[in-house]
């Protein structure tokens, strides 16, 4: 690291920032912490920037070193320090499981990844990450996805569960969330993607427009490597709903009431609109540990309607007896069993 040269633009501070961020990830030694000390004192923005990248590296002793190893006196209070490396700690615990990895350098080829994310939820859990780049990403339960920043593209891959995406506008650099065999691109709009079956997903955009198309990978392919996609595609607008597989469906027109509800689980809600009961225990087993086991056959007709909360599960089966005459019980095994009330 005592190679690094000066540079006074912000991309090649930040990539210096990254080397050095990665040097103390793996431990410096003891000529690389005095070249450290002194490439922090060479320019008032190098500590802001260094700090700033130990913040979203996921690993507290990184942080705790940087702002042992890079004091620079009479620049700020004792106490104004504190505040703000009290405010990167809360930073770092928000991130969770989110993992960023800086992999810049001084000189990058468009093909060269500049930074990694990685995000999941567990079953029933919820939450909102905000990407390097302002976009922000709805993860609903069971959901991962991983992203790559190149220097010309965005790239997300949706590896399963449902995601809202927000995407913030740069036309230089596509978003590009891929799925299955294809994938969707936008500059700056806002979609929500649902994997419904193994490589098939439903696409709902909400704002803006998008392009769906095919996508494919080299015969080296690696774990996250970028895929080419392919220029030509399906547009997608606002309002429209389409399922996507080996092929786009035809476009759904859909109101704003008809949005609403197939957003509602960003609300902690489900909506049904005269599902039969099989797939409405489908859609509310996404959001908890429970199995249901209908006992009655003749259930598996019966519609349901209505707004349950995420992961109610009691108050899913008062529901289901008040409204819909099914009684239910709990097995030894933790399953619930649902039958019609007249049989209890």
């Amino acid at each position: 690291m005592s190679n690094v040269s000066q540079f006074n633009s912000k991309e090649t501070i930040q990539a210096s920032a990254c080397d050095w961020i990665a040097a103390i990830d793996r431990g410096l030694t003891g000529q690389e912490t005095e070249a450290l000390k002194a490439w922090v004192a060479s320019n008032p923005s190098h500590q802001k920037v260094l700090a700033e990248m130990a913040a979203l590296w996921d690993d507290m002793s990184v942080m705790n070193t940087v702002r042992e190893l890079t004091p620079l006196p009479g620049r700020s209070a004792p106490n104004q320090v504190k505040r703000w490396w009290g405010a990167a700690a809360a930073a770092i615990m928000l991130t969770g499981l989110i993992s960023w990895q800086w992999l810049a350098s001084s000189s990058v080829s468009p093909q060269q990844v500049m930074l990694t994310q990685h995000s999941q939820t567990l079953v029933g859990e919820q939450k909102t990450i905000t990407l390097a780049d302002g976009s922000t990403v709805f993860l609903n339960t069971d959901t991962e996805i991983h992203v790559s920043f190149y220097a010309d593209a965005r790239q997300v891959v949706l590896l399963q569960g449902e995601a809202h995406f927000e995407v913030a506008k740069d036309p230089s650099k596509p978003f590009t969330v891929s799925a299955g065999d294809n994938a969707v691109t936008a500059v700056g709009t806002a979609f929500n993607m649902q994997f419904t079956q193994d490589k098939a997903f439903e696409l709902t955009v909400t704002e803006g427009k998008v392009r769906v198309s095919s996508q494919s990978f080299g015969a080296d392919k690696e774990q996250h490597a970028e895929p080419v996609i392919a220029q030509e595609g399906v547009m997608v607008f606002a309002g429209e709903k389409v399922l996507v597989d080996e092929t786009v469906s035809s476009r759904v027109s859909l109101t704003q009431s008809e949005i609403a509800q197939s957003l509602a689980w960003q609300d902690g809600q489900i909506v049904f609109t005269g599902e039969q009961l099989p797939q409405a225990l489908q859609e509310i087993s996404r959001y908890t540990q429970v199995r249901f086991v209908i006992d009655d056959a003749a259930l598996n007709t019966t519609r349901v309607a209505g707004y349950f909360r995420v992961g109610d599960i009691k108050g899913l089966l008062v529901a289901l007896e008040n409204s819909f005459a099914i009684s239910s019980y709990e097995a030894a095994d933790k399953t619930i069993h649902l039958h019609t009330a007249k049989d209890s």
